[in-house]
Order: structure tokens, then sequence, then C-alpha cells
């Protein structure tokens, strides 16, 4: 209960960190505008995203910590994947799901790559959706080759 409690109260100080800072945010190298919203800072912090970052090797606080950071983490990311909503492939709203990694140093000299997920939508366009945290490498290391199996799997291949 303890731990539910501080993530609660971190997920509240980022809320209010970030706040007026809600809109459109443009990504340096691909020219993308992705939308940055009180539902995407619900997603980066679900106890889903920080667990992927815990079970990676980071703590609850590092993870809140680059999650206060997603401005600059989006807007200097390198796009690594896109590919069809692999879990709602019947979804006709979504177009796609982009992977960004950003280099990142935390507070405490860590190096960590943060990936960034976006999710494309007829409705509303693109939206950052989650985060999370890997060692230095390991998350473009980790969809490297994935591009071509989800562009071959567009073609029917």
């Amino acid at each position: 209960m303890v731990k539910k409690g501080y993530a609660n109260f971190k997920r509240d100080e980022l809320f209010e960190k970030l706040k007026t800072s809600f809109g459109i945010i443009k990504n340096q190298t691909t020219g993308i505008n992705a939308v940055l919203s009180k539902k995407s800072l619900e997603k980066m912090t679900s106890a889903k995203a920080i667990e992927k970052s815990k079970e990676n090797g980071f703590t609850l606080d590092e993870h809140f910590e680059l999650a206060a950071d997603i401005i600059p983490l989006f807007e200097k990311a390198n796009l690594v994947l896109s590919h069809p909503d692999l879990k709602h492939p019947d979804d006709p709203n979504i177009i796609s799901i982009k992977r960004f990694a950003s280099d990142a140093k935390l507070k405490n000299g860590k190096m960590s790559e943060v990936l960034i997920t976006v999710k494309e939508c007829i409705s509303n366009g693109h939206h950052i959706y989650s985060i999370e945290l890997f060692k230095i490498n390991k998350a473009s290391e980790k969809f490297r080759g994935l591009g071509d199996a989800a562009e071959n799997s567009e073609q029917g291949n």
C-alpha cells in the first residue's frame, strides 16, 4: 500500500509540474507533432509502464524523473520503429504505433535510453502514449529488425 501511495504522490507531483505544458510537442528529427495530455501522463506513469522500467533495472523515482523530461526527450528522440497496432488490429481509428528512443542522463549519473511510444489515430493525430526506461542502447536493439517485419506484415508478406 505504501508503494501505491508513493506512486500516486509522484504522479500528482508530475501532473502539477507539466500541466501548463500540455499541448503539441514537435519531434525535431521527423517533424512529427504529438500531443502531450493528462491521459499521456496517466499512461506514462501507469503501474504497467513503471513495472517495465523496473524490470529493466530502474527505480520508480528514476522513471518519474525521466517522465518529467518528456518534452525535451521527445523533441530530440529518434524514430526507431513504426508499425500497425498489433494489439488492436481491427481498430480502424488507429493508423500506427511509433517507437522513439532518446538517450538521457539521470541526476545520479546513470544513463538510460527512453523508449517513447506514440499512437497515431485518425480522429486526433499523434499522441504521446507511454515511456519505458532501458539501459543505454537496449531500446533500439529491442526493435532492430522489427521494422522490416512490421513493414512486411503491412504488405501481406
